[in-house]
C-alpha cells in the first residue's frame, strides 16, 4: 500500500515539474522576451484548383473480344452518372 502511495506522489511530481518546466520555457531568462515564434497571418486563402477539363467528359468504353477494361452494361451505366 505504501509502494502505490509513494509511486502515485513520484508520477504527481514528476508531471507538475514537466508542466511547470514547459510553462518557464516560454520566455527568456534574462531579457524576458517570448521565445515562441509568432507566425504570419495568412492574407488570402489558398486556392482550390479547378478539376480538369477531361474529368466531366462521359467514360467512353471500347467493347472489344479481349480488350482489357471493357465494362459491363452495368459498369458503363454507374461510370456515366446513371445515363
Amino acid at each position: 500500500m505504501v509502494a502505490i502511495a509513494a509511486t502515485s506522489a513520484l508520477l504527481v511530481g514528476f508531471l507538475a515539474g514537466l508542466i511547470s518546466f514547459k510553462v518557464k520555457s516560454r520566455w527568456c531568462p534574462h531579457c524576458g522576451a517570448m521565445t515562441t515564434a509568432d507566425l504570419p497571418t495568412a492574407t488570402a486563402p489558398p486556392q482550390t484548383p479547378s478539376p480538369p477539363s477531361w474529368s466531366a467528359l462521359p467514360t467512353q468504353s471500347y467493347n472489344q473480344v479481349g480488350r482489357a477494361g471493357a465494362l459491363t452494361p452495368a459498369q458503363r451505366r454507374r461510370a456515366n452518372g446513371g445515363h
